[in-house]
């Protein structure tokens, strides 16, 4: 397994390292996240990953650092470090911010108790700072009230519709940042913000570029670069609002659309076989609407990995 996960990053390398040498090109710093990988064995340890990952860049959004959101593809694991660094590297990044959601303690009585352990990893040498790890004691009633409503069979049968899920992370009936779970989640969002800002310092060049602002139309598309094909059937959520209902014929616009931070969550349902893409792709980037190209292309590449451009 290892060295098909070494060869999946030669190829990730080969199809996406030329695009993502745009990625830094003011010479700021940049921190790329990874998406946290869950390793808890829980029916909501997927959703639980995807917000709090979300949760994470929202905290550091307005840090004095660049922040990059990293699609590494469905293979990804954090068990093997090779992967990081080499996938970190392509995507321009320095530093990696590597989190994973372990093992819930669930005693017979009392509390569940989730853990996350974050850490920094060099992008070029490998190098990881001291790791923290997070602990977040979770009633048991709320925490299985939160399964039941959200669609999930505890007892681990095929259980919940995907669906509902993604429309969770969009603001739908039970939103995810109002359940306990999703309390519980940004509280360890907090305290991972507080621990980048501490290990993570920047420099008096770290100033972002001025944004003239203004509105504009732009185009969302996905595209399978090893496949040379478009994607036509995704869902999508765009700074946290639904955007799926837009999408025609392969590509979602959206009008008077302001300058700024852009938030883009998309599930996609047609890649092709074998294609190991993530169950759901974050990626942020900034709109300036007097900058030429305004349509924002999601590339997935050979072994699921994707950017984001403006073209």
């Amino acid at each position: 397994m290892k060295r098909f996960c070494v060869i999946a990053v030669c190829l990730l390398m080969l199809f996406c390292s030329g695009a993502a040498q745009a990625q830094n090109t003011s010479g700021r710093k940049v921190l790329g996240i990874m998406p946290v990988f869950d390793t808890s064995g829980e029916p909501y340890g997927q959703l639980y990953a995807q917000n709090l990952t979300a949760m994470v860049y929202q905290k550091l959004v307005d840090a004095p650092f660049q922040i990059v959101l990293l699609n590494p593809g469905g293979l990804y694991n954090p068990l093997i470090p090779e992967s990081i660094t080499d996938y970190a590297q392509s995507a321009g990044v320095d530093t990696v911010l590597v989190m994973t959601l372990q093992p819930t303690d669930k005693p017979q009585k009392g509390n569940f108790v989730l853990h996350l352990e974050a850490k920094l990893l060099d992008a070029v040498t490998g190098k990881e700072m001291p790791p923290s790890v997070y602990s977040i004691a979770m009633s048991r009633n709320d925490t299985l009230t939160d399964i039941a409503k959200s669609g999930m069979d505890y007892t681990g049968a095929a259980g919940r519709a995907g669906k509902n899920l993604f429309m969770s992370m969009a603001g739908g009936s039970r939103p995810f940042a109002k359940q306990p779970l999703g309390k519980a989640a940004n509280s360890m969002a907090d305290s991972v913000h507080a621990q980048v800002l501490t290990q993570y310092p920047t420099g008096k060049g770290d100033v972002p570029p001025a944004i003239k602002g203004g509105t504009c139309t732009i185009t969302v598309a996905v595209k399978y670069v090893s496949k040379k094909a478009v994607s036509k059937a995704y869902d999508i959520i765009v700074n946290g609002l639904d955007q799926s209902l837009l999408t025609k014929e392969g590509g979602t616009t959206l009008e008077k659309f302001p300058s700024g931070p852009v938030l883009l969550q998309l599930s996609v349902a047609d890649a092709p076989y074998r294609l190991p893409v993530q169950d759901l792709y974050q990626a942020n980037t900034i709109l300036d609407c007097a900058e030429p190209g305004h349509t924002l292309t999601l590339e997935i590449g050979a072994v699921g990995d994707a950017l984001v451009h403006w073209r």
